[in-house]
């Protein structure tokens, strides 16, 4: 009989420990390492829980600008608010990040106005689709006691994101919701990086330590740029295939892989969010080139380039390039020249043995 006690003891122990280690699990996230001494652009995806449209993303994200989600998911500037979003749909949130004790979480929102009915994990969990978890709202917001919040109470979100460059190039950070049984190479490959950098980044050591529907940081190359280091939009990032507003609403940046990774930029035609009127967009010197003209002389091309703005000031750079590519021999040539001499080589000491038989 005593036996058996021991047996329930130790089965209890075993359940017991088995539980504790899902719930550390769920409350438990990858941090995002973030030492960057200045803010940023971050993208997070949102995966919708259900139909939904546009503007009630933009306003559960306090996204300032909407062209700016436009941008994020390089959507026509025509798209209009109510555009339909059906569930379990993926939508790039633009967020502005900052570092704080290492850590780099999103600043000047999102808020969350707690409803009746709500609780925790469930803002964690289905409002903000897994983005973040419940404990990191209730540290955010001095909860010492998750089950007490106040209905018309206003939380912050503290989304998860970074602003460190990565192997010394400017990236675009990602918060990336984990799907249950993917593994870091199908993540790497799915947005054009590699295993080690999503390890070493995350601080994951073992594939077990990659947690399904959690976000982890992923990092989008960003297009290169002229902006000036004292830019008020300095680092201006923006990821392959999306566009970014910027001087106030005054040019409109793209960046394409296509494009030799290299951040496009125009006048928006948009009217100013903070000026009378966009000041002027002339490069100095370029004999009337403005912001996005380009002129060529034989093989040189030259760029009226978007180097940033002031309070007052759109700042312009002419940037110079080739346009003409060069055709240099490729290994494959260096080759097939090598096998002709080794076959002409071949062919002359044949001839000399036949030569020394009929002697």
């Amino acid at each position: 009989m005593r036996k058996r006690k021991m047996g329930f003891s130790k089965l209890f122990v075993i359940i017991l420990g088995l539980l504790l280690a899902l719930t550390l699990d769920q409350c438990t996230a990858q941090e995002f390492r973030c030492s960057s001494p200045s803010s940023c652009r971050a993208l997070v995806g949102y995966i919708t829980v259900n139909n939904t449209n546009l503007g009630a993303i933009q306003s559960l994200f306090n996204v300032t600008s909407f062209q700016s989600l436009l941008g994020a998911n390089d959507l026509p500037l025509s798209t209009p608010r109510n555009r339909t979003i059906a569930a379990r749909q993926l939508i790039r949130v633009p967020i502005n990040c900052v570092c704080y004790n290492g850590t780099g979480t999103s600043s000047g929102g999102p808020t969350y106005t707690i409803q009746p009915g709500d609780g925790l994990y469930h803002i964690a969990a289905e409002v903000f689709s897994q983005l973040v978890l419940f404990p990191q709202i209730a540290a955010a917001n001095n909860i010492s006691n998750p089950d007490l919040i106040v209905v018309g109470d206003t939380l912050q979100i503290p989304l998860p994101c970074s602003c460190d460059d990565v192997d010394g190039q400017k990236v675009v950070h990602y918060a990336h919701v984990v799907e249950p049984n993917s593994t870091l190479p199908e993540i790497a490959q799915e947005f054009g990086t590699d295993e080690a950098t999503l390890a070493r980044i995350n601080g994951i050591t073992a594939q077990n330590q990659l947690k399904a529907e959690q976000p982890i940081d992923v990092p989008l190359k960003a297009c290169n740029s002229s902006v000036r280091s004292d830019s008020l939009d300095f680092p201006l990032l923006a990821a392959n295939g999306t566009y970014v507003f910027t001087a106030n609403g005054c040019v409109r940046c793209t960046c394409e892989a296509a494009n030799n990774w290299t951040l496009h930029c125009e006048p928006s035609q948009n009217r100013p969010s903070r000026w009378d009127r966009c000041p002027s967009m002339q490069c100095e010197g370029s004999q009337g080139l403005s912001l996005g003209n380009v002129t060529t002389s034989g093989c040189s091309r030259t760029t009226c380039s978007y180097a940033g703005f002031n309070n007052s000031t759109i700042f312009t750079t002419l940037v110079q390039d080739s346009s003409c590519t060069t055709s240099t021999p490729s290994n494959d040539v260096s080759r097939i020249s090598l096998k002709w001499d080794i076959v002409i080589i071949s062919v002359l000491l044949c001839l000399h043995l036949v030569m020394l038989e009929t002697i």
